[in-house]
């Protein structure tokens, strides 16, 4: 006599396993979202943070040279896009975008001190934004930083180097 599953057996643990993957996939999709949004989150923070060192650091978001501008990169790690979406940000002086869910989610430039106007990062919200890009925006912790202002600066999201405002609260 032979030992093994019969095929009515193999069929039951098959549909067992349907089921099972049927409840796990959907949550699995909504991890990695709220993993999406807290990254997107952290980033934002990271951003200022390196900024804030960098302008301290150097005075100006001049590059070392001081005759041209920063790149993204000597400022932060954190992963920007340029306006045009086709390659990294390269320059300070222009827009440059923290993508969450696929899309240009916030968009972030750097002014430097000009008079009695404090050097500050002027964050706004890009287009109309939808699911991981849209909890992020919609955040209380983001908000905050969107809509900050500063005496001297017309509009919202503008935040001055050496600020001690933060975004660590979470939704």
């Amino acid at each position: 006599m032979k030992k093994g599953f019969t095929m009515i057996e193999l069929i039951f643990v098959i549909v067992i396993l349907g089921i099972l993957a049927s409840v796990a996939i959907p949550r699995l999709a909504g991890t990695r979202d709220d993993a999406e949004i807290s990254a997107a989150v952290a980033n934002l923070r990271t951003l200022v943070s390196d900024a804030n060192v960098y302008y301290v650091t150097k005075g100006s978001f001049k590059a070392a040279t001081g005759t041209t501008n920063a790149k993204w990169g000597e400022i932060t790690s954190v992963p920007l896009v340029s306006t045009d979406d086709t390659k990294t940000a390269v320059d300070t002086a222009a827009t440059a975008h923290l993508k969450a869910g696929g899309q240009n989610c916030i968009g972030v430039h750097l002014v430097e001190k000009a008079g009695t106007t404090p050097a500050h990062i002027v964050f706004t919200k890009e287009g109309s934004p939808t699911g991981a890009c849209k909890a992020v925006v919609d955040s209380a912790s983001v908000k905050a930083y969107l809509e900050a202002k500063i005496p001297g600066v017309t509009g919202a999201g503008v935040i001055p180097i050496g600020s001690t405002a933060s975004i660590y609260t979470t939704n």
